[in-house]
């Protein structure tokens, strides 16, 4: 306002009268005189000018920058009268309490704010000290589970070349790494380094060991932490504990000019988040976590990752403090001379930029939140997948070289033989086998595994530890007869596959003890699978109840499993993929469905994995879907009984060399017992299994003479 500066030299022109004759300053003192008193004027009329802006009875400048200059300049000047005020409180309060005059008061003064300054160092350590003795455990207890590590100060004794069987993945990797390193030229050129990757696949894939090898071999640091180590028992601990991580890679990646954060399991902190697509309360919760501190420590994580941040406190409020004095003291912000500008102020400072990459490894990535998976954060994965054949062999390649063993297994066929057997292995259940074989060779009593320490183990790794537990010679037989079953079932109905296993051995698992089992798998290995192939699933699994009753006449409790995965097979093929009933005339139709009723099982509905009871029992619930899969299941049974009842004595043949052999036989031994008994498939003149007992349908009771109307 043009008012307030008239009335500005009005004042500096009385201050320069007043200065000069009265207070006999001289020229030069009274010119100080008058701006101070000037500047004094302008000053406090800028504060009422604010006032008036903040109660809405003027308007603010319409200029951004000119409504900022007068906002500082309130600022300033409103921080100066509190100031000016402090001195004048302590001496009204020296005079009117202790009767001391102003010169006193000033002599007075040092002690006074010694003793003061005493008293505050004191209480701050008092505070401090509460708050390490409230806050220290918390901090410790952050620190658990999670390790930096700089270049050459560990050495995990695996490299990248180490990962075998992901060779999409760990080139990615590479490239990504590469950026870590070396990526200012890509950055000055346009590029955007990237934040987060994810690591996704199975347990045992190689995810957590391409972390070891990058700490082991990069040339920045890498900070390993354990996504369950985030969760804390009270809330906001967790939030605390992600923050400090973060703040510890910064002051890594300025010093070291990149870093890398690797979360292990990271769907145990970022898993979704209550309210968002049916999630829960995740790590972090505990008991004060119910209040909602559960999502404190992801809230924290995504917010750091998006690298909203501010520059060093102090220079920021060092910064603020230049230009909010140059404002209040009403210097010009630029000044120029013969086309020369200089500006006055301290530019906005830029925020810290942080070559920091986030990699998260989960086997469940379902159930990770969608803002951690979106596109700047997370969005980049690295899918981890079961090895094929060939990596398989590479894989073994690699343990095999650091393992002593045989010479026998160094041959082709040998290692083409272990690379098909261990279909569905990953790299750390190969890890697993040849480790627990060469353990096997120690114990008795040898420095190198063979053959036979390797079957062992791998036995253990796929069914559970043999129990020295002896059959009484029916079980023994029973259960010999029972696999020999799924053998032959799958000798005939899975051409396409490959024996790999044949054990009547009882082992130890997970979920209870199993007394034998027959594995094959396909000579190829393919993605997809047609009806047939489903088919033969089938048979295979139904080989065993039909090879008990053409033996016995009625089944064990041994096909309790068996049967629950058949039943899951037939009601995929029924209720998901579109595969109908088996192409039969309507009388065997007939006779088929009513056998298969008699072997449906509703175990996979009440004890499978959610999705799958989901789907098996809409199928089975539905009386059409039923009955086309008891038709499937029958089908199935009477191919496998009438296979089982022309090739009676050839089986017991093989079961009896399957029991002198020491119950259990691997791959070409399987096919090579199987093929030495002569077996053969049914023609049709061969018999048909009979109906099973069936119950009568239920019917309404008639009241005895009642009578019925047309």
């Amino acid at each position: 306002m043009i008012i307030f500066w008239i009335l500005t030299f009005f004042v500096g022109a009385s201050a320069f009268a007043f200065a000069l004759i009265g207070l006999q300053l001289g020229i030069v003192g009274s010119i100080i005189y008058a701006g101070f008193a000037m500047l004094v004027c302008r000053g406090i009329l800028s504060l009422f000018k604010r006032w008036l802006v903040v109660r809405e009875h003027v308007s603010a400048e319409p200029d951004v920058l000119e409504r900022t200059i007068e906002t500082n300049r309130a600022i300033f000047w409103r921080r100066s009268l509190w100031l000016t005020a402090l001195p004048a409180v302590y001496f009204a309060l020296m005079y009117f309490i202790f009767g001391l005059a102003p010169l006193d008061a000033v002599l007075l003064l040092p002690s006074i704010l010694q003793a003061f300054f005493g008293q505050m160092i004191y209480l701050v350590f008092l505070m401090f000290a509460n708050f390490a003795l409230i806050l220290g455990p918390f901090y410790i207890l952050s620190r658990i589970g999670k390790t930096m590590i700089v270049p050459d100060d560990a050495r995990f004794g695996v490299d990248i070349e180490d990962v075998r069987g992901q060779k999409s993945a760990v080139s990615e990797m590479k490239r990504i790494l590469k950026l870590i390193e070396h990526g200012r030229l890509y950055v000055k050129a346009g590029g955007k380094r990237e934040r987060g990757v994810l690591m996704v696949g199975p347990p045992g894939t190689g995810k957590t060991m391409l972390a070891k090898a990058i700490a082991s071999s990069l040339h920045v640091p890498i900070y390993i932490a354990n996504g369950g180590s985030f969760a804390m028992l009270f809330m906001g601990i967790d939030a605390i504990s992600v923050y400090l991580m973060v703040r510890a890679a910064r002051k890594k990646a300025k010093t070291w000019g990149g870093c890398i954060i690797f979360i292990d399991e990271i769907d145990a902190l970022a898993s979704r988040r209550s309210g968002m697509a049916g999630g829960g309360m995740m790590g972090g919760g505990g008991m004060m976590g119910m209040m909602g501190g559960g999502m404190m420590g992801l809230n924290m994580l995504l917010v750091l990752m998006d690298g909203i941040d501010n520059p060093g406190l102090i220079i920021r409020q060092l910064r603020g403090l230049v230009n909010l004095t140059l404002d209040g003291l009403f210097l010009p912000r630029v000044i120029g001379f013969n086309g020369t500008k200089l500006k006055l102020r301290i530019p906005a400072l830029r925020a810290p930029s942080y070559n920091i990459l986030f990699i998260g490894a989960t086997n469940r990535p379902s159930v990770l939140d969608e803002a951690v998976t979106r596109p700047g954060r997370f969005g980049r994965q690295l899918v981890f997948r079961l090895p094929d054949r060939e990596s398989r062999k590479d894989i073994a390649n690699l343990y095999f070289a650091i393992k002593q063993h045989d010479p026998a297994l160094d041959t082709p066929s040998r290692r083409d033989e272990f690379a098909r057997i261990t279909e569905g292995y990953s790299p750390a259940d190969i890890e697993q086998a040849l480790s627990l074989a060469l353990l096997y060779a120690f114990e008795d009593g040898r420095d190198a595994l063979n053959w036979q320490d390797v079957r062992e183990a791998m036995g253990n790794v796929e069914a559970g530890l043999a129990l020295p537990v002896e059959y009484s010679e029916r079980d023994k037989i029973a259960v010999a007869r029972h696999e020999m079953g799924h053998a032959v079932a799958s000798h005939f109905f899975k051409t396409d596959h490959a024996h790999v296993r044949l054990s009547i051995r009882r082992r130890a698992t997970a979920i209870g003890e199993i007394g034998g089992y027959h594995k094959s798998l396909p000579n190829e290995e393919e993605w997809m699978e047609f009806r047939s192939q489903l088919a033969g699933d089938i048979r295979h699994s139904l080989g065993s109840i039909a090879c008990e009753h053409v033996f016995y006449g009625e089944g064990s409790t041994g096909v309790y499993g068996d049967l629950r995965s058949a039943t899951a097979i037939a009601c995929r093929m029924v209720g998901t993929i579109g595969m109908g009933a088996d192409k039969l005339d309507p009388k065997m139709s007939t006779k088929a469905t009513n056998i298969g009723e008699q072997l449906i099982s509703v175990a996979q509905v009440s004890e499978g994995m959610h999705e799958q009871g989901t789907w098996v029992g809409a199928v089975l619930n539905n009386p059409r879907g039923r009955r086309v899969v008891a038709q499937i299941l029958g089908s199935a049974y009477i191919d496998d009984w009438r296979l089982m009842n022309v090739n009676k004595e050839a089986i017991d043949q093989a079961v009896e060399a399957l029991i002198a052999q020491g119950g259990e036989l691997m791959g070409d031994e399987v096919t090579g017992l199987i093929d030495s008994v002569g077996l053969r498939a049914p023609t049709a003149a061969d018999a048909y299994p009979p109906d099973l007992p069936m119950v009568p349908d239920m019917r309404p009771d008639v009241v005895a003479g009642s009578e019925q109307t047309a």
